[in-house]
């Protein structure tokens, strides 16, 4: 069985990338090809993207070459940083009689050494290096010489490589410039009307959240989220609240609410945010898991804005009054009907403080009438309301 493997960042895929797997595929028929998009690459900062959405431009634009194409998602749902070397043992592992073929570039196959186990990955493939001036690059020519030393087999493709970049097309859409004639007009639809690469951080974020909460969650949660964004906006320009801050966490906040457990305990422990992760109840786990998907997914380092996802479910003393809009908006939102809500809601209008005394309650007396264990940071955060109100309320802005 002959696998051509074709791995990037394509942040965002382009006709440069389409042109080179043409050509490997006109060099021989293969039984398999695997487009993997990077998760954490190695070598590379993050992606400016989320996965989700760059296999999803990945699957338009390659598939329409050849619906049995398969975009493989095994980097993207790596939480460790990704190495070739790792990925090709993966496949190997899933195909072990598979002999693979690894498309490059010449520019990749230039830095080759610069590779993590280089070497073993190097006996692993037979390499497919695309090249437009082989015969005149004497530093590509050694480095094509040295690989060969362990892949014996590899092959140089002469194409005519075209002169465009992720990083130009990251570039033009920026400054709102057309790149319909650098990308598949599809692909170039969603980078425009989703505004994923604008500069301004908050337009583009915000886009961005909006059109993964589809692609992430089902359909009935899905529409939480854009009630919670709903509620969250009205309850932010009521108290003088950053919108912008409201809305993406809003956006953000049940993002893993649907991951799988590993997953969600996976993301929760390696977030730096996030104190006595051991000692929280599986329930609220997703909001600390959302909040290391905002920061590493999404670049977003705001605090705030982390702490408002993380903290949605369970509170905590001393909140900031995002935090206080994300868990009242949440608890309050337009889907939710129990008997207390309209009191609640009214209450959460008036005033932020007495809202999230008289909803902590509200949310303990529930849990115990449940039967359900109780957040420890819930009940300090009831006895931190109950305190500040008594005192007043809203000593922290």
């Amino acid at each position: 069985m002959d696998i051509l493997l074709f791995g990037g960042a394509f942040d965002p895929v382009h006709n440069g990338h389409i042109n080179i797997l043409k050509k490997a595929m006109e060099y021989k028929s293969f039984d398999k090809v695997i487009i993997m998009p990077t998760g954490t690459p190695g070598h590379k900062d993050n992606c400016k993207v989320p996965f989700d959405i760059r296999k999803h431009m990945a699957e338009i634009a390659f598939k329409k070459l050849d619906n049995n194409i398969e975009i493989s998602d095994y980097e993207g749902r790596r939480l460790e940083k990704s190495y070739s070397y790792t990925t090709v043992d993966y496949i190997k592992g899933v195909y072990p009689n598979a002999k693979i073929y690894f498309l490059i570039g010449s520019d990749s196959a230039m830095s080759f050494k610069k590779w993590k186990e280089w070497k073993k990955l190097a006996k692993s493939v037979t390499f497919l290096i695309l090249s437009r001036d082989f015969c005149e690059n004497e530093k590509l020519k050694k480095a094509v010489n040295d690989i060969k030393e362990f892949s014996p087999d590899t092959v140089i493709l002469n194409s005519k490589i075209l002169p465009i970049s992720s990083t130009l097309i990251r570039e033009r859409a920026s400054k709102g410039e057309s790149i319909y004639s650098y990308t598949d007009r599809d692909v170039a639809s969603i980078i425009k009307s989703n505004n994923l690469y604008c500069e301004d951080f908050y337009t583009r974020t915000i886009s961005t959240a909006e059109m993964l909460v589809p692609f992430i969650l089902r359909k009935n949660r899905a529409m939480h989220t854009y009630n919670v964004e709903t509620l969250a906006y009205e309850l932010a320009q009521i108290h003088k609240v950053n919108v912008n801050k409201s809305r993406l966490a809003a956006l953000l906040h049940d993002i893993m609410k649907q991951a799988d457990p590993d997953t969600v305990l996976r993301r929760a422990r390696r977030s730096d945010i996030i104190e006595r992760i051991d000692k929280k109840t599986y329930p609220v786990l997703h909001g600390f898991a959302a909040a290391d998907y905002a920061k590493h997914e999404m670049g977003i380092e705001d605090e705030e804005i982390l702490l408002a996802i993380k903290n949605h479910t369970c509170g905590r003393s001393g909140m900031c009054n995002l935090e206080k809009v994300i868990y009242l908006a949440d608890m309050l939102c337009a889907e939710r009907n129990f008997p207390d809500k309209d009191r609640l809601l009214t209450l959460a209008r008036k005033n932020l403080d007495i809202g999230m005394e008289q909803a902590l309650k509200s949310s303990i007396k529930w849990l115990k009438e449940k039967g359900d264990e109780i957040d420890s940071d819930s009940i300090d955060a009831l006895k931190y309301f109950e305190k500040l109100n008594n005192h007043g309320g809203n000593d922290n802005g």
